[in-house]
């Protein structure tokens, strides 16, 4: 069947149009048509419909070539205009092109046509699809850099010289400045303690001299107003505006440092006060308070007469009497248990405080009972509760830039968008198929979300190139593995995020690349991430080929098992599409 036109044929000749309509059919199209020949009804024609091409003669009584084009250009410069005429000179048809024409073919020589609207068509979209990606890499940054703006955490953009490109809100909340050139313009010296100033030289130096620097160090600054805060610094290379910068993640911890000194303080008199027998203790029997030293009555605020006529269930908070209570029992009877655990109390003025319980088991008047030592942890709750708080904000920033970061690697590539997203949910599915640890599927999932990363320094044309790939052009495509390892290699990755990507072109008999390793001595991740590649990218569409769907990307895993893919995993991927109904979407 042949493929639809709509074309606008800008000619006065109804002969001519015949001509034209007739070579565009043995071409292979259908032409859907409109003939106009004056600059109103052209105008018309082009905002009332849609039209893939234009086709217009040269020169009409009142109207013209040169006109024609000025008029498409106003009103969508996107439709391929190409000049058909019988009278057009060399030097003419230049002047046409350079003022924006696509291509001019001559009345005698119409069997080019079709080739040549085939051909701008295409180039057309080609300019579409640019145009539409450079607007979503712009959106991209721009979403981006709104993540980093809106960010709880300080976020610092600088060289490897120090320079500073960027600071987000909370950076100039935290330093007390009002704009980044007021930052930028206190010298370091005036920005840190005297104490963190000599360490900030100290890394300098060792950055100087290659030596490795730990990502993570804390800062004292000194703020505008004078008083100091510490920060939390998580220190990264990102790609920023195109090069490789470095990131700085601030978070404020001086109340965690202050309640850490005072946990030391506190401890250190706890010291004392258990050197001198006076920890907190509780001797009871049946539940039933017996005996309580003064610390227990201090931190309980309950009197001892009015403590030792109370249950040792008077003083748990309402949600933990339960496991107490079943501990206490089952120690009585001589049941083992853990030594040591935590639970709430509830205090005289209904304060609520964490308390770590370690019990003996001893006799009493001649009866078993229950001798409980209590350890005050309220303080180590709170900054256990903090650290949580604050490594889910490192790891949520750290989330959000690997996204970015797979998000503009798609923006070159308009044909694979949404590829290494899918990849990665398939990779996690295999691996928790294949019963791994969640650390382990954390780690092919973060891999996967970026395993084409290297695809930055393949030109883009060869990307999204419509055609099959040249030798050469293939060869530099196969870069993007060892490419990706050069630019993740330095970043302090939970796990070797870079030697994965660097390995997931890898085969089980040696025919990968880039190192061309066997069997086990490539990674299990990289194995894992080769066949979740590989089944999304036969199943989806490339740009030199329609997809060619589940069955057939299944197909080809198992003729290859254990010849280009590990067989367990080759298996656990089989299993979820015909077993367990995976869907890829």
């Amino acid at each position: 069947m042949n493929e639809v036109l709509r074309v606008l044929i800008v000619d006065d000749s109804d002969d001519d149009t015949n001509l034209v309509l007739r070579k565009l059919r043995s071409g292979g199209y259908q032409p859907e048509w409109e003939r106009v020949d004056t600059h109103d009804a052209m105008k018309n024609a082009l905002e009332k419909k849609t039209w893939d091409v234009i086709l217009c003669d040269y020169k009409m009584p009142g109207f013209s070539a040169p006109a024609a084009l000025k008029l498409a250009q106003e009103i969508n410069p996107n439709i391929p205009f190409i000049v058909v005429s019988g009278a057009i000179g060399e030097e003419t048809a230049v002047e046409v092109m350079k003022a924006g024409a696509h291509d001019y073919v001559m009345k005698d020589k119409l069997a080019k046509l079709s080739v040549a609207v085939k051909r701008e068509i295409a180039e057309a979209k080609i300019r579409r699809d640019k145009k539409s990606m450079e607007d979503m890499l712009k959106r991209s940054e721009n979403n981006f850099r709104n993540s980093l703006d809106e960010s709880p955490l300080g976020v610092r953009i600088v060289t490897s010289d120090g320079e500073l490109l960027y600071a987000n809100r909370e950076i100039l909340n935290m330093f007390g400045y009002d704009s980044i050139d007021e930052l930028k313009s206190i010298s370091h010296l005036q920005r840190y303690t005297p104490e963190t100033f000599v360490e900030y030289e100290k890394r300098i130096e060792m950055r100087k001299h290659g030596e490795y620097v730990p990502p993570n160090y804390e800062v004292s600054i000194v703020r505008k107003d004078g008083t100091i805060r510490h920060l939390e610094v998580f220190r990264k290379q990102v790609l920023w505006n195109g090069q490789m910068q470095f990131q700085a993640l601030y978070n404020d911890i001086t109340e965690r440092k202050q309640a850490e000194k005072n946990l030391r303080e506190s401890e250190k008199r706890y010291r004392v006060v258990v050197e001198n027998a006076n920890e907190a203790i509780l001797i009871t029997q049946n539940m039933k308070i017996l005996f309580a030293n003064t610390v227990a009555i201090n931190n309980t605020g309950y009197p001892m007469e009015e403590l030792t006529s109370m249950n040792f269930s008077d003083l748990i908070h309402p949600d933990d009497i339960g496991m107490v209570r079943g501990y206490h029992d089952r120690r009585i009877k001589g049941d083992a248990i853990p030594s040591v655990y935590s639970f709430r109390i509830v205090c005289r003025d209904k304060s609520v405080k964490w308390v770590e319980l370690n019990t003996t088991v001893i006799e009493w008047e001649k009866k078993r009972a229950a001798l409980n030592f209590l350890k005050d942890i309220t303080v180590s709750k709170q900054l256990e509760e903090e650290r949580s708080q604050s490594f889910i904000k490192i790891k949520k920033t750290l989330d959000a830039t690997v996204s970015a970061i797979a998000s503009m690697v798609e923006t070159r590539d308009p044909y694979t968008t949404g590829h290494q997203k899918r990849v990665s949910i398939l990779a996690r599915a295999i691996a928790e198929e294949m019963g791994l640890c969640m650390d382990v599927v954390e780690f092919i999932e973060t891999a996967a979300i970026i395993h084409d990363i290297g695809k930055l320094s393949v030109p883009s044309e060869i990307l999204s190139k419509p055609t099959k790939l040249t030798n050469l052009e293939f060869e530099l495509i196969k870069t993007h593995s060892q490419s990706g390892y050069n630019i993740l290699k330095d970043i302090e990755f939970p796990w070797p995020v870079a030697d994965a990507i660097l390995q997931h072109h890898e085969r089980m008999n040696g025919t990968g690349y880039p190192q061309k390793l066997q069997g086990y001595d490539i990674l299990l991740e990289s194995r894992i991430l080769a066949v979740a590649d590989v089944v999304e990218a036969i199943s989806s569409h490339r740009p030199y080929r329609p997809g060619l769907g589940i069955d057939f990307a299944l197909e080809e895993i198992t003729k290859n098992k254990g010849v280009l893919y590990d067989e367990n995993v080759v298996d656990a991927c089989i299993k979820l599409f015909r077993e367990k109904h995976f869907v890829l979407s």
